[in-house]
């Protein structure tokens, strides 16, 4: 008798592994912006690619407009397994790894394509691992360009934004930067902005063409100033826990995709950038302002020297590093 109950017991326990094995992995892709933007269309093209290929084995749920987490609480939801992927903006990761506020430098990249290039070299690529000890892993970094300025007041020199109140993210390159523009700042998750604006709450703001547009911006900003001063880019980002726990197979697999997919939401991005910039400029609702050679110079005269509060943090040779990229 004590034979068949062990033999049952193993039975039941073999077809529980066998099961427990059957069931695809879950990857949770949480993110703060909408499907019509390069990261939310990346997040999607993500999902349709992986379960093609690893149709059984893997599937992805996606959380977009921050219905899960915004980018303050997204790193700590990956490390507590309540997501398995995220693309935070670049500007979220500072107390996580002090050297990535380089992307948030105001004219430190002429523009987009030295970026890419910065990213792609060997200072650039060994950001993606600057969190490895915190337990988090670097996949790619994403692009949605350059940034704009909004108000409700023509915006040409630094002196226009004098009284403004403007929203940024958490940075403390942002801030710095604000300050030395005498321009108060409210940090403010990026789904809260539409509604900020609209009551007064901020009278200013700063972003790429495809958030502005996806969120509509310009129905409560008349003036954008595109004076592409910093980028906004985000990195895919992962525990290091779980993506090491995948097999080998199937996370060879992913990083094929990620490479796919990176390449196209780069792609996207440069499109949306010019493409929802004209669907501003046709909707009629705003004015957008190229500044002149000399305004741009001011602006740099200004701006640049925020530079020296945070080069012992991120390091005068990944600066130096990402400068040669210009060239």
């Amino acid at each position: 008798m004590r034979l068949y109950l062990s033999i049952a017991v193993l039975m039941m326990t073999v077809a529980v592994s066998v099961a427990q094995a059957a069931e695809p992995i879950l990857i949770r892709f949480s993110h703060v912006t909408g499907d019509n933007t390069p990261k939310g269309q990346g997040a999607v093209l993500f999902k349709q690619r992986v379960e093609e290929r690893l149709a059984g084995k893997v599937r992805v749920e996606i959380f977009p407009r921050s219905l899960k987490f915004n980018d303050n609480q997204v790193m700590l939801a990956l490390l507590f397994g309540d997501v398995e992927l995220a693309a935070p903006s670049l500007a979220k990761f500072r107390s996580f790894s002090p050297k990535l506020q380089l992307f948030d430098f105001p004219f430190l990249f002429d523009d987009v394509e030295a970026v890419h290039r910065f990213q792609a070299s060997a200072a650039g690529r060994k950001l993606l691992g600057s969190m490895t000890d915190r337990g988090f892993k670097g996949l790619a970094f994403w692009e949605n360009g350059m940034r704009a300025m909004s108000a409700n007041r023509p915006l040409r020199v630094p002196a226009d934004l004098k009284g403004l109140r403007f929203r940024i993210e958490p940075s403390a390159v942002m801030q710095a930067q604000y300050r030395a523009l005498s321009v108060a700042t409210v940090p403010m998750p990026f789904k809260q902005v539409r509604d900020a604006l609209k009551l007064g709450l901020v009278t200013g703001q700063e972003n790429a063409w495809s958030n502005i547009y996806s969120k509509r911006f310009d129905d409560f900003q008349k003036y954008f100033l595109d004076l592409g001063h910093s980028y906004l880019g985000y990195m895919l980002v992962t525990s290091a826990e779980f993506w090491d726990s995948l097999p080998p197979d199937t996370r060879s697999e992913l990083e094929e995709i990620i490479v796919e997919v990176t390449a196209e939401v780069n792609r996207i991005a440069r499109e949306k950038a010019q493409s929802d910039r004209q669907k501003i400029i046709d909707a009629g609702r705003a004015k957008i302002v190229t500044p002149t050679h000399e305004e741009r110079q001011e602006w740099q005269r200004v701006l640049k020297p925020t530079w020296k509060k945070f080069e012992a943090e991120v390091g005068k040779e990944l600066i130096e590093a990402a400068m040669q990229a210009n060239r």
